[in-house]
């Protein structure tokens, strides 16, 4: 008889550290919950320091040093940064011993980590894959109303195929989800242009958390907001049409406010008060780095123009820009990057119908558990789709 697989679900916020909790209890896998920052390093730790010189600690550090020196700008251009960079490389480095200890500790066979792209949840991962343990992965859903949870990694690192012939046998006309669920800003924002202000023709632009793995891992070119505005300028002074106007709203979940940048140009508008499903509707194109905004805009029947890594960076999807250039071409020529509607609608139902897990990881309910259960066993669709697509 198969022995069960042992599943140890490791995070640090309270939140997560909560939904692991709750689906651990509702499910009848034999999972186990560990807030990993509850627990100190031991002396018991020590012996898996070893196994961290197995792990390039190099490329966990880069971009948590780079979170970092945005985060703290002038911490990043003093004497310190170099005693940081030293004391950060030795803390990846415990915290890679202390994971591989819990992790064998508890015997597990499959450990599950949030985002994975970040610390500490990236050392974790490494410190489970250098025990010759699985790794599954953990994050807001890609649809309104979902979680994500795969066995390749998250955003531009998921298990989604790029290959758009793929997409195509799911092509239907099953109804999917078109009312976004609005996220509640954390902090205050300069409000810009009401809704009734808006212009008649505009390119909407979702502004991104400039510390998230999505701008410090997944955009090449585009490395901050106020480079990303540099850019918009540059381009909206080369377009054709000279009547055209860029929206930009800031991301709720960003403490940092962009105010100095809300009148460089006349051109271009902020509305942060503004809905972002009422702004999606309204434009002519959206242009994004790799926000869920761009999958939401698909939804809506937009065209999208991905600048950074992004999952539905997929041809005949989206149009994708690497360069300042490039967007210009594509935003002058917009007839020539049409979306294949059965291709794109295809990939938008296989999210729907089979990839992502239904619920948002909040609001966990008898649904959830079934489908995240058969996903940690593999027994789902996708899960054979992705397996037999090799």
């Amino acid at each position: 008889m198969t022995r069960q697989k042992k599943y140890l679900l490791i995070a640090r916020g309270s939140s997560h550290i909560s939904y692991f909790k709750h689906f651990a209890d509702a499910s009848q896998l034999d999972a186990h919950v560990i807030k990993v920052n509850a627990i100190p390093f031991l002396p018991s730790h020590i012996p898996f320091l070893q196994l961290a010189n197995n792990v390039s600690i190099e490329r966990l550090l880069i971009p948590h040093l780079a979170k970092k020196a945005r985060k703290h700008p002038k911490l990043s251009k003093s004497f310190l940064w170099n005693i940081y960079k030293k004391l950060s490389r030795f803390f990846i480095k415990c915290d890679i011993a202390k994971s591989a200890a819990l992790i064998d500790k508890r015997n597990a066979d499959v450990v599950g980590v949030w985002n994975g792209q970040k610390q500490p949840s990236s050392s974790i991962a490494e410190a489970a894959k250098a025990l010759g343990k699985e790794v599954v992965y953990f994050e807001n859903g890609l649809l309104p109303n979902s979680t994500t949870c795969d066995w390749k990694g998250v955003n531009c690192e998921n298990s989604l195929p790029r290959n758009s012939e793929f997409y195509r046998q799911f092509n239907s006309e099953k109804s999917l989800p078109n009312e976004l669920v609005p996220r509640s800003p954390i902090a205050t924002k300069a409000k810009g242009v009401e809704s009734e202000a808006l212009p008649k023709q505009y390119i909407f632009v979702p502004f991104q958390v400039e510390t998230d793995s999505q701008i410090i891992s997944n955009s090449p070119w585009i490395r901050s907001m106020g480079q990303f505005y540099h850019h918009l300028a540059n381009v909206i002074d080369k377009l054709n049409d000279k009547n055209i106007h860029i929206v930009i709203k800031e991301h709720p979940s960003e403490s940092v406010r962009h105010d100095s940048l809300h009148h460089q140009h006349e051109r271009i508008l902020f509305a942060n008060q503004c809905n972002t499903q009422l702004l999606i509707e309204g434009a002519e194109v959206i242009v994004t780095v790799n926000s869920t905004v761009g999958i939401e805009s698909l939804l809506l029947g937009k065209r999208v123009i991905a600048l950074g890594n992004a999952c539905y960076g997929i041809d005949e999807v989206c149009a994708q820009a690497s360069s300042e250039e490039q967007l210009i071409h594509i935003l002058n020529n917009l007839n020539l990057y049409e979306v294949n509607s059965e291709v794109k609608n295809g990939f938008l139902n296989c999210l729907y119908e089979h990839y992502v897990i239904p619920t948002a990881w909040g609001s966990v309910d008898d649904r959830h558990v079934e489908a995240l259960t058969r996903r940690l066993l593999k027994e789902d669709t996708f899960s054979k789709m992705v397996e037999e697509a090799g």
